[in-house]
């Protein structure tokens, strides 16, 4: 009995090493803040934070390989500490510990919260560098939407930051977008060309549902994401970088909402949150199966609307808004992992040698080929236009698959990427907005009251 009993602590002890070696990229988990080895030399480490899975990891693994063979003595410890928003709570701990890492995957609201520290490097001083930075032409390779978020004029009090409006405070890696996939069948045994506009989308439904009565119309992914990109369409505020920040409590948006309400309860429409999943579930069973004819989804996940051969599919851009003037306003959101550089983490004595050497790392992410290969295998689309002339790049979108075509329709609409402002709080808009739309749309609240509610939990007055 006390060997069987020492035969299994010795496997209980054996597990627990494991998976604490899998903790923290390439060392063992510890207290130091990164997750990293405590024996790591971090005045020749760069620490690198991203929410990349297993398969991702192995790409991103050519480039850290890719950077370590050019500068002998530099490592690159890769970390995971999980989604976004856990990555975000792993950084704002760090700082506590001043263990923050040296570049992190980001979104705007997240950076928005580093600024406070002090920590967040303006990349100007590289970018701008004529040894080591980008040349005019490199700078104007990057899709200009994506490039312009990193701008701190995105960013709410960023002059007392001592940062000026142009100062780069993130550069894109790879993005997303939202594109509307279409049941063509559906649509040609009907005679409905696609929709363009939410007027004609609005004006087709009556038809399709007498046609495909267990079928829905329309369905949409992220109920934040079209209510903030109705907000930018229309004009209607929705937040703001300054005082007050929260704009979206307006008669415009509430008089839309009750008209989504109004389509809803005829049965037009249905939401993530409405249906309990993605309604790209939904769209890939086909109309005859109480499927959709429209899906607003992301660019990155083309693959999960894949219908096979149920029915021929079309990808369309997201619909745009009818103006007073005529003129149509298709301005649509852009999402997906930008990268911010931190200082100072770790106890680094070498702070500008550290900055720099993270600055060549960050230009091994950007680099088109790096760019194509990591766009091949995540299904976002490259922030570098000469990636769509890359070789490997170039084969893959002949594929003619729906990945490949949503990277080219993603592709085209360069020019109607929007940005929101950043401040603290402004993720919780976000949440509340899509939380508002969901209750006035199936009508749990009035619309007035759904917005009123939000922005009370906003800290409105």
């Amino acid at each position: 009995m006390k060997k069987l009993l020492v035969s299994i602590t010795l496997v209980i002890f054996m597990m627990a090493s494991t998976l604490l070696t899998a903790c923290g990229g390439g060392g063992t988990s510890d207290d130091s803040g990164n997750g990293g080895d405590a024996a790591i030399d971090y005045s020749k480490t760069i620490v690198f934070y991203s929410t990349q899975g297993d398969s991702l990891q192995t790409v991103t693994a050519n480039a850290i390989a890719a950077f370590e063979a050019k500068y002998p003595g530099w490592k690159v410890e890769h970390v995971q500490p999980g989604g976004y928003d856990e990555t975000k709570d792993k950084i704002v701990s760090d700082f506590q510990a001043a263990s923050q890492p040296d570049l992190a995957y980001c979104y705007p609201d997240h950076v928005a919260q580093y600024l406070k520290t002090g920590k967040v490097v303006d990349l100007n001083k590289f970018i701008n560098d004529p040894e080591i930075g980008f040349s005019a032409e490199e700078i104007a390779d990057f899709v200009p939407g994506y490039y312009n978020e990193g701008y701190a004029e995105n960013f709410a009090n960023y002059a007392s930051y001592g940062l000026e409006a142009k100062s780069m405070i993130t550069l894109p890696f790879v993005k997303s977008t939202e594109l509307m996939y279409v049941n063509k069948t559906a649509l040609d045994a009907l005679g409905l060309p696609i929709a363009t506009t939410w007027d004609e989308l609005w004006a087709q439904c009556e038809t399709i549902v007498s046609r495909y009565p267990t079928a829905t119309p329309l369905g949409y992914d992220s109920e934040a994401n079209w209510f903030i990109t109705m907000c930018k369409q229309n004009g209607w505020g929705y937040t703001s970088a300054s005082e007050p920040h929260y704009l979206f409590k307006n008669a415009e948006a509430q008089a839309w909402l009750e008209e989504l309400s109004a389509y809803y309860n005829e049965g037009y429409i249905t939401t993530q949150e409405d249906y309990g999943a993605y309604t790209s579930a939904l769209f890939t069973k086909g109309v005859d199966d109480g499927g959709l004819v429209y899906c607003i989804g992301s660019s990155g996940g083309a693959s999960h609307q894949d219908p096979g051969n149920k029915f021929e599919w079309a990808i369309a851009p997201i619909p745009g808004s009818v103006l007073a003037d005529g003129t149509v306003d298709y301005s649509v959101i852009s999402q997906g992992p930008s990268i911010v550089m931190l200082k100072d983490g770790n106890g680094v004595t070498n702070s500008e040698e550290k900055q720099k050497m993270t600055w060549l790392f960050l230009k091994e992410l950007m680099d088109p080929t790096f760019q194509a290969a990591f766009s091949i295998a995540s299904g976002y689309n490259p922030s570098r236009l000469s990636t769509f002339e890359n070789p490997d790049y170039v084969a893959h979108l002949a594929k003619g698959n729906i990945t490949a075509k949503a990277a080219e329709v993603a592709k085209g609409l360069s020019d109607r990427f929007y940005t929101s402002p950043a401040f603290v709080g402004s993720s919780t808009a976000r949440e509340q907005v899509g939380t508002a739309l969901v209750f006035a749309l199936t009508g749990q609240k009035t619309a007035e009251q759904a917005l009123a509610d939000a922005y009370k939990n906003c800290g409105g007055k």
